[in-house]
């Protein structure tokens, strides 16, 4: 591999002019970056005529021509790269979790405001559209569902109003799915976002920075979610926590706020929480008016796999924690050993990302309690987690076959076959859910379902379908 270009040092002007860049638009990445900084910026003094970085720096100080030549620097020095529906376990927590507290939440009034800050092209906030449109169906039209994207970059905020695509932008999609969404251009390598999608969205150019840290106008606030995305990565860590504090008071009290896997979170503010949610995790401010915290099903919590995937894997570097209980932390799954651990200790297992371990325990118990359908159901659901489609299905169906009325049970299989190749059989498996849920107290607790009533499942069942249909 070539080494990297040496940057000049004669030009005094870089400096400075570096460090103006930074404080304005907040992007550290290039403190340690000259020789990429160099390079866009000598296309810039390409493009202004301008003879050297001390020139291009007073022609930025000007009050007009300034002004238009820091959007077209702010367009070159960032990155922009992005695509449809990018980091599928954060738009999972967002269909299975984040959407359906906020649709329960604001029912009464069916408005929900969005922001998508830093998003580029718009791929991120075009993919909140199209998500939505999923999980409401025909009730989207009784909704005011308010998206706004916004972007320090006015030429990529010029793309994301345009609404065309190239092939690489809508990779991983289905072909049935960018068929219903966008419109094949002409020469068929570009396609155009429907108009009843891109009409829904809104956006403007806005600097991160310029929010103050106590909150703003109206302009800047109520948003029931705030996506801020790969963003962060790009800041001095100094700038971190005034940031998501400032992103905190733009959030409604019941709001929800979702960064990048990539951004650092270690100056989280003391007024956010964590929601750790299955493969991600998401922030919320602690005074929501809601009486309880919303439930859902639960799931191994995959934010700290001991077994992560290799160096440099963006999990890893999240701290593992020390399990609750003291047998949880000794168990072993050693050759022979036929001690059946407690489901307590499965599931601890399980949210610690120590997934094959959790699987053993789980066989072993299975060993001592063959016919606990309970058993049989964390077995297909730490299965799924850990990729292993065809013994999760499985074990739900042997769940299935040993308690016919174990309502969650049925909803995982559910949950499974409608991601999966027989969605049909997902559809029955969910009906066979709203049956058992039907026949039940509506304000009781579901077997193994971390509180869920039957109400609550079902209400989260017909999202889930929603959003199959499409």
């Amino acid at each position: 591999m070539l080494a990297p270009k040496p940057v000049p040092t004669n030009d005094k002007g870089f400096a400075a002019l570096k460090d103006a860049i930074i404080a304005r638009t907040g992007h550290h990445y290039y403190v340690d970056k000259d020789y990429l900084l160099r390079d866009r910026l000598d296309r810039r003094l390409a493009a202004t005529g301008c003879a050297s970085l001390a020139d291009y720096l007073a022609l930025l100080g000007q009050p007009k021509r300034g002004a238009l030549e820091w959007q077209e620097l702010e367009a070159e020095i960032t990155i922009g790269e992005t695509f449809f529906f990018r980091h599928q376990e954060q738009f999972a927590a967002l269909r299975d979790v984040i959407f359906p507290d906020l649709i329960r939440t604001n029912t009464h009034r069916r408005a929900l405001r969005i922001w998508s800050a830093g998003c580029a092209v718009g791929a991120e906030p075009y993919s909140i559209a199209i998500l939505l449109e999923r999980l409401l169906g025909a009730a989207l039209r009784d909704w005011t569902i308010e998206i706004l994207g916004s972007d320090i970059s006015a030429r990529a905020l010029d793309q994301a109003r345009a609404g065309v695509f190239t092939d690489w932008a809508l990779r991983g999609m289905p072909a049935a799915e960018r068929a219903r969404d966008f419109t094949a251009m002409p020469d068929r390598r570009h396609w155009r976002i429907a108009d009843r999608h891109r009409l829904r969205l809104r956006f403007v150019q806005h600097n991160l920075l310029s929010l103050p840290a106590e909150g703003g106008s109206a302009d800047w606030a109520g948003f029931d979610l705030i996506l801020c995305r790969n963003v962060l990565i790009y800041f001095a860590p100094a700038r971190i926590a005034p940031t998501l504090s400032a992103l905190s008071h733009c959030l409604s009290p019941t709001g929800w706020l979702m960064v990048g896997h990539s951004d650092a979170i270690a100056a989280l503010p003391r007024h956010l929480r964590v929601v750790e949610l299955a493969g991600t995790m998401a922030f919320r401010r602690p005074d929501r008016s809601e009486a309880a915290p919303p439930r859902f099903p639960w799931q191994p919590n995959l934010l700290r796999p001991a077994e992560a995937s290799g160096p440099g894997s963006e999990v890893r570097r999240l701290p593992i924690p020390p399990l609750p209980p003291a047998e949880v932390s000794a168990f072993q799954p050693e050759p022979g050993r036929r001690t059946a651990p407690p489901l307590a200790v499965i599931r601890a297992l399980a949210d610690a990302g120590r997934l094959t371990e959790a699987a053993v325990a789980c066989r072993l118990a299975i060993e001592a309690a063959p016919l606990d359908a309970r058993l049989h159901l964390y077995d297909g659901i730490i299965a799924q987690a850990g990729g292993d489609g065809a013994a999760a299905e499985a074990a739900l169906r042997r769940a299935v076959y040993l308690a016919g009325d174990l309502t969650m049970a049925h909803y995982h299989l559910g949950l499974l076959l409608l991601d999966g190749p027989a969605p049909e059989a997902g559809r029955r498996s969910m009906a066979q859910v709203i049956r058992l849920c039907a026949a039940l107290p509506q304000d009781a607790v579901l077997l193994e379902s971390d509180g869920l009533t039957p109400r609550e499942l079902v209400e989260q069942v017909r999202l889930r379908l929603r959003a199959w249909r499409g």
